[in-house]
């Protein structure tokens, strides 16, 4: 650290310091969390922020999306590990996969992307996106015989609220659950959104 407390321009781990703070600010405020709050408590001068993130969509692409290994998520491996997975193994296999990926990223990270979505459009359209059209929508797709964009929907939105209760307002029983308790609870209702008969037209 300098004589004013701040970690130096070059300095190894300021931008693991920027990172840290970045992630835990967008989790706690969302995508409008201040540059400024999170050079202050990443112990940078505000310059070096932008130095090494020019804008506040790469900060939080790099703090949030990427992985601990610095790799982002990779979207067509995903869909390769669903798309791999038989028609009646998608319920068990969707929630598996939902809930080891996350909590390898972390759960500040699906806090902050959650939070980021309930304060910024751009934020929300990309985690729709991302989890609806991208990942899912096109293995639904090649197992159910209608409607897969609802499919995907209904899948997503349970996907979502098992994440915000397990990692985000950490609802005792959900958050303490093991993983594969949780697999063999909502396993049955995911396969149902995804090739069952589904009421309406």
């Amino acid at each position: 650290m300098t004589p004013r407390g701040r970690r130096p321009a070059g300095s190894p781990d300021a931008r693991d310091a920027i990172l840290t703070a970045a992630r835990a600010a967008f989790a706690r405020e969302g995508f409008s969390t201040s540059l400024r709050g999170i050079a202050r408590q990443a112990g940078v001068d505000p310059a070096l922020v932008h130095h090494y993130f020019p804008d506040r969509a790469r900060l939080f692409a790099q703090a949030v999306i990427v992985d601990a290994e610095g790799a982002g998520l990779d979207v067509e491996a995903v869909v390769e590990r669903l798309a791999s997975l038989r028609a009646e193994d998608l319920g068990e296999g969707v929630v598996r996969l939902f809930l080891t990926t996350w909590q390898t990223m972390g759960a500040d990270r699906f806090t902050a992307m959650v939070r980021a979505a309930m304060t910024d459009d751009l934020a929300r359209t990309s985690l729709q996106s991302y989890i609806s059209s991208e990942l899912l929508e096109p293995v639904i797709a090649r197992h159910a015989a209608d409607r897969p964009v609802l499919r995907a929907q209904l899948i997503a939105s349970q996907m979502l609220g098992l994440g915000v209760a397990r990692w985000v307002t950490e609802v005792s029983e959900i958050a303490a659950a093991d993983v594969e308790d949780l697999v063999a609870i909502y396993g049955p209702t995911i396969q149902r959104y995804a090739t069952e008969d589904l009421p309406g037209a």
